[in-house]
């Protein structure tokens, strides 16, 4: 049952906690996870089962997000060995040295993981400090009833939508997904060698879309409305949403990993510096545990997120964001590059949506 241990993020929201299982330890691990679907789905599939496994108890403490967790960490607000991060959380706690790395030679099951999620280029320096374990996917959602089946962004430049295409309305995103579209690397932007030649490209594809677009969204509920009552046609989407909505009823949709490629975001589990080594050799098992395909396939079918390992079951193929050849065809952010370049980007994008 959880109990509240009144700790308080900077932000604000109190902190809860929870004693999964009867080992009554006085010195549990401490597992820091978001709340929702994410802390039942892990108290469901993996910290009761981990406790039976190495005899020790497991104190969960619930975070509002991500960010969140990573302020408590950081300002000593909270006693969390292990803690879910996202991209941009773990390229933080890489660089200022929040995270402690991990000795992969050490995990049985790291060899699982999928080349594009071992040491990923949002883990900043040569040393890992993360363990991914599930991803998701921003594709293209589109009307399979009125446009057919599609298989390229090409489709959310074409002239014949005009009016009928939704993008997300964040600048990295407008900047992330055109440079794919134009066959630029995402994390190092360039036409012939130059920068400034190759974002102006995109700025320019960005340009000519915007008169094709009805609407930026901002949500995943905004998003879903618009290709559920057919106020769009085609344009990105979350792959999770929009295979909810298809099993809401709407069935006239449908999600591609477009041929050029899409953006990617993984989860990462990393284990807080300075832990003393009994906590760091628990960690390092909890790492290891999460890896096994039999905890990480219930995991990320309860999730809803395909797992980082390849392992695979009828309902993970079945998954919106599943992607056959395990993150291969995905882009992951570099929040290094994002930073280098987010007033420039997002001052531009500004400019453009109110020309």
């Amino acid at each position: 049952m959880l109990r509240s241990i009144g700790g308080v993020s900077a932000a604000g929201i109190a902190g809860l906690a929870g004693c999964i299982g009867g080992g009554g330890s006085s010195d549990p691990f401490v597992v820091q996870v978001t709340g929702g679907n994410y802390i039942e789905s892990y108290e469901d599939e993996v910290f009761s089962a981990f406790e039976e496994q190495e005899d020790v108890t497991v104190e969960v403490n619930q975070i509002s997000d991500q960010f969140d967790g990573y302020e408590q960490i950081q300002s000593g607000q909270s006693d969390a060995h292990v803690t879910i991060t996202s991209a941009d959380t773990l390229y933080m706690g890489s660089s200022e040295d929040v995270w402690e790395p991990i000795n992969t030679d050490e995990l049985d099951n790291y060899d699982k993981l999928g080349d594009t999620f071992k040491n990923p280029i949002y883990d900043a320096g040569d040393d890992v400090h993360g363990i991914p374990t599930v991803y998701g996917t921003v594709g293209m959602g589109y009307n399979r009833d009125e446009l057919g089946e599609l298989d390229s962004w090409e489709a959310c430049w074409d002239e014949a939508n005009e009016g009928d295409v939704t993008m997300q309305g964040t600048d990295f995103v407008r900047v992330f997904t055109t440079a794919l579209y134009l066959g630029m690397d995402p994390n190092d932007i360039e036409a012939d060698g130059s920068y400034d030649d190759g974002i102006e490209q995109i700025w320019e594809a960005v340009r000519e879309q915007k008169d094709l677009v009805s609407s930026y969204w901002s949500t995943g509920d905004e998003h879903v409305r618009m290709f559920s009552q057919n106020e769009a046609y085609v344009g990105e989407a979350w792959g999770g949403r929009i295979k909810a909505a298809i099993d809401d009823g709407h069935d006239h949709l449908d999600y591609v990993i477009p041929e050029e490629g899409a953006y990617g975001w993984s989860d990462n589990w990393a284990m807080v510096a300075g832990i003393d080594d009994d906590k760091r050799s628990t960690a390092m098992a909890f790492f290891d545990f999460l890896l096994e395909d039999d905890v990480l396939i219930p995991l990320a079918e309860a999730l809803g997120y395909p797992p980082t390992t390849g392992a695979t079951s009828d309902v993970i193929e079945s998954l919106g964001d599943y992607e056959s050849t395990n993150g291969e065809q995905l882009t992951f952010l570099d929040p290094g590059y994002q930073e280098d370049h987010t007033d420039e980007w997002s001052e531009e994008w500004e400019s453009i949506q109110s020309s």
